[in-house]
C-alpha cells in the first residue's frame, strides 16, 4: 500500500489486514495523530532527469506533529565527484539524534545529477514543500530546510556579528573530511527573518547555493544586515560593516571546516548589492573592525551579482523608491554625497576582480537600468566581466538556465582554485 502526496509517493508501513488499513487512514483523517512513523519510503520524479528516484523518510525520536521538524534532504548518488569522506551512515545518524526530519533522496548516479541540470530538482522541491504537495503529512520548519549532499554536514548559527536585539548569523553546509580543502560560497538571505527560510528561496528560484554544494563548495547562506520588515533601504556603513564581518568568520572557520581560505560571494535581489559592495569597498579601512574576527581578511575571491540596485545616483525618474530615499537621505540635489554614499557601485574607482553578471531578460525596468549603470561602470574601469542574459522570461528570478548556471559553476572554479572538481559538460 502507498501513499501518493503530490508527484511524491510514499510507501507506508505493512499492515495486518486492509480493513485495518482503511481504518488507520480514516483515523489519519479526522485526529491529529500523537506522534508519527519512525520511517517511510516513496518515489519522486525528477524534472531534470525525467526518471523516477527513491527515497525514505525518517524521523526524529520522540517528536510529535505539534511541533514543527527541522529537515534535511540529503542527496546520494550524485554525478559529481563526491568530496566529503565521511560515511552516509555516521552523518545521517548525527542528523536524525539531533531532531531533523531526514530524506535521503537517491539520484542512482543520474548523469543529469549536478550542476547545471540539478538545479531544477531543488528548486522543484522547495516548490513542492511551499505548497504542501511533498511531505505535506509532517509538521514541516519550514524555516529551516536544508538541501545537503551526500558527505557533507551542516553547521548552524555561526555568529558573525554580536547585537543585544539582532545577533547575526549564517548555517554553512561543507563536505565533511573533504579530499582536499575547499573552497566556500556565502551568499546573504533574501529572507530577513528566517535566513534559510524554504518559502523565499522556492519564490526566487534560489538554487545557487544548494546546487553547488554539490559540486564541492562549502556554501553559506548568512543573515541579511537589515532587520525585518525590510523597507528597500540597506544604511551604510553599517551593511559593510555587517557582510565583511561575515566573510571574515567563515574564513576563520577555515581550519575546522577544511576550508581554502577563498572566498566568493553570491548576490540575488536585496542581497546583490551586499555581494557588489564585499568587492567594491575591499580594503577600506573605515569598514572594518566591526564584529567577529576584526583580523581576519575580508576580502573576496570571486563575485555573482544578478538583479539589484547598485546606485542611486542613476534613477528612473518614476521610479517609486525615490520619495522614500529623499526621506531617509533627504533631497537628492542639495544632498548628493549622501546618496552616493550608499550606493555599492559608487565606491568602485578601479578596476577589481573579474565579476559574473547576470539577469532576467523580462526583469523590471529599474532593475535593468542598474545592470547597465553596473556593466558600464565596470567598462570605463576596464574590469573583466563575463555577462550573460537570461532569455527565459522569468521576471524576479535566480537563473534555471543550464547554459549560464555551467559557465557559473566554471567561474567560480576558476575563482576559488577548485578545478580538480571538473564542471561538467553540456
Amino acid at each position: 500500500m502507498s501513499l501518493v502526496v503530490g508527484r511524491a509517493v510514499l510507501c507506508a508501513p505493512p499492515v495486518r489486514t486492509h480493513k485495518f488499513w482503511l481504518l488507520a487512514m480514516l483515523i489519519a483523517a479526522f485526529c491529529r495523530p500523537t506522534a508519527l512513523a519512525s520511517e517511510m519510503a516513496g518515489q519522486w520524479q525528477s524534472v531534470a532527469s525525467a526518471q523516477t528516484l527513491t527515497f525514505s523518510v525518517r524521523e526524529p525520536e520522540r517528536v510529535t506533529n505539534s511541533k514543527p521538524l527541522p529537515v534535511v534532504i540529503y542527496l546520494k548518488n550524485l554525478a559529481a565527484p563526491r568530496v566529503g569522506t565521511e560515511s552516509d551512515d555516521a552523518i545521517l545518524h548525527d542528523f536524525h539524534t539531533n531532531g531533523y526530519l531526514v530524506v535521503s533522496l537517491d539520484f542512482a548516479g543520474q548523469p543529469r545529477a549536478r550542476v547545471p541540470f540539478i538545479n531544477r530538482d531543488l528548486g522543484e522541491l522547495r516548490d513542492e514543500l511551499r505548497a504542501k504537495k511533498f511531505l505535506a503529512q509532517y509538521p514541516v520548519d519550514n524555516a529551516h530546510v536544508y538541501i545537503v549532499p551526500e558527505g557533507c554536514r551542516l553547521k548552524r548559527d555561526v555568529l558573525f556579528y554580536p547585537d543585544e536585539k539582532r545577533p547575526l548569523a549564517m548555517d554553512v553546509i561543507y563536505p565533511s573530511k573533504p579530499v582536499r580543502p575547499v573552497g566556500a560560497l556565502i551568499e546573504f538571505s533574501c529572507d530577513n527573518q528566517d535566513r534559510f527560510g524554504n518559502v523565499s528561496l522556492s519564490i526566487c528560484s534560489d538554487t545557487i547555493l544548494d546546487a553547488e554544494a554539490t559540486e564541492g563548495f562549502a556554501v553559506a547562506l548568512a543573515d541579511h544586515p537589515v532587520a525585518p520588515p525590510y523597507k528597500g533601504i540597506d544604511p551604510m556603513p553599517d551593511c559593510a560593516w555587517k557582510i565583511k564581518a561575515a566573510v571574515r568568520t567563515l574564513r576563520s572557520e577555515s581550519a575546522a571546516l577544511d576550508l581554502n581560505g577563498k572566498i566568493a560571494t553570491i548576490g540575488f535581489s536585496r542581497g546583490s548589492g551586499m555581494a557588489l559592495m564585499l568587492v567594491t569597498t575591499g580594503g577600506m579601512p573605515e569598514f572594518e573592525g566591526h564584529g567577529e574576527h576584526p583580523d581576519v581578511s575580508s576580502a573576496v575571491q570571486g563575485a555573482v551579482v544578478m538583479s539589484g540596485r547598485f546606485t542611486y545616483l542613476d534613477l528612473l525618474p518614476n521610479d517609486h523608491m525615490l520619495p522614500r530615499y529623499a526621506a531617509a537621505w533627504g533631497d537628492r540635489t542639495n544632498h548628493l554625497d549622501a546618496w552616493r554614499r550608499e550606493g555599492a557601485l559608487d565606491y568602485l574607482s578601479h578596476a577589481t576582480l573579474p565579476l559574473f553578471l547576470t539577469i532576467n531578460c523580462t526583469e523590471g525596468p529599474d532593475a535593468q537600468l542598474q545592470m547597465t549603470a553596473l556593466r558600464k561602470r565596470l567598462a570605463e574601469l576596464g574590469n573583466d566581466e563575463i555577462f550573460m542574459m537570461d532569455r527565459q522570461p522569468r521576471g524576479h528570478k535566480v537563473t534555471l538556465v543550464p547554459e549560464i548556471l555551467d559557465a557559473m559553476n566554471r567561474y567560480l572554479k576558476s575563482r576559488l582554485n577548485s578545478d580538480t572538481f571538473p564542471a561538467s559538460s553540456l
